[in-house]
């Protein structure tokens, strides 16, 4: 399938685009995590509407995700500089509005294996914001930043797996339903003198969504991805991640011409080398300021 193999050639791209020495040899899973008091990443996300595997419609996100701690293993996130376009080819971007979380505040488990307890939003439930808000969509993000690690070290060349189960289906436009993400082998990678995990996964998720009529759920079309982890081995903490995926597109959008969605992004803690490498890249691919005025 050509969009699958357009977003396999990305994952792989966006890491030899950093100029990484693969040294393939293979190396003890990371044990556990030190997680700081304060850790800020910068995101981009890509999406297509396509036929054909063509664009028919772009959507672009940047955004910065500051974790501050609050307790033990629970951090405080928030989403700062969120800037979110539209384009049809041959137009400009357009300002794409912001979901309910972009705006919010939410509290965060983790754990020194990458456990990830429960996602809450910290607003009054009583707000239409908060009510409307995923944290589901929250907790899949922190899940491709922090790959879940074994309770015991795995052998080379070993693989292992990891449930993240949700249900946000009470609030408008949610689901409930599993993010199933398999990781391994892992190899050691270096990138000038730091050294790193290199931590491959494959995730699929399976969403089940209530009717408008009719009781029970209704499962939606599985979605899947694979991406790359780097983790730094001094530091103890995941510096860098990207993913792309595809999914097909529902009877609806069918009916419209639209025949799936693909999907690439990724994630650099602000600071490290990877930050040089992307943030200056980033800053030049997003819309000037007049483009804000374009709605």
């Amino acid at each position: 399938m050509r969009i699958g193999q357009a977003c396999a050639a990305a994952v792989v791209g966006a890491l030899l685009a950093v100029g990484c020495d693969n040294r393939t040899a293979q190396s003890p899973t990371p044990t556990y995590y030190a997680w700081p008091d304060r850790l800020n990443y910068r995101m981009e996300h890509v999406a297509e509407l396509q036929r054909q595997a063509r664009p028919l419609q772009r959507f672009e996100a940047y955004k910065v995700l500051k974790l501050t701690v609050r307790e033990d293993h629970q951090y405080v996130l928030v989403y700062d500089s969120v800037l979110k376009t539209s384009q049809v080819p041959g137009e400009p971007p357009r300002i794409a509005p912001y979901l309910p979380e972009d705006t919010l505040a939410f509290y965060v488990e983790l754990g020194r294996l990458g456990e990830l307890g429960r996602v809450v939003a910290g607003c009054d439930p009583a707000l239409a914001a908060c009510a409307a808000a995923l944290p589901s969509a929250v907790a899949m993000e922190v899940r491709r930043m922090v790959p879940r690690l074994p309770v015991w070290p795995v052998p080379a060349g070993g693989t292992w797996e990891d449930t993240l189960r949700y249900d946000d289906a009470a609030r408008p436009g949610g689901t409930r339903g599993t993010l199933i993400t398999r990781y391994g082998p892992v190899r050691d990678t270096a990138m000038g003198r730091a050294s790193y995990w290199m931590v491959p996964w494959r995730s699929t998720k399976q969403a089940f969504r209530r009717p408008p009529e009719g009781a029970g759920f209704a499962p939606e079309q599985p979605a899947e991805d694979a991406g790359l982890t780097l983790i730094d081995k001094q530091r103890l903490i995941p510096v860098f991640s990207t993913w792309a995926g595809a999914i097909g597109a529902p009877p609806e959008l069918r009916a419209i011409g639209i025949e799936a969605s693909a999907f690439r992004a990724r994630v650099y803690l602000a600071g490290s080398p990877f930050d040089s490498a992307f943030a200056a890249e980033g800053a030049r691919a997003r819309p000037p300021d007049s483009a804000k005025a374009a709605r």
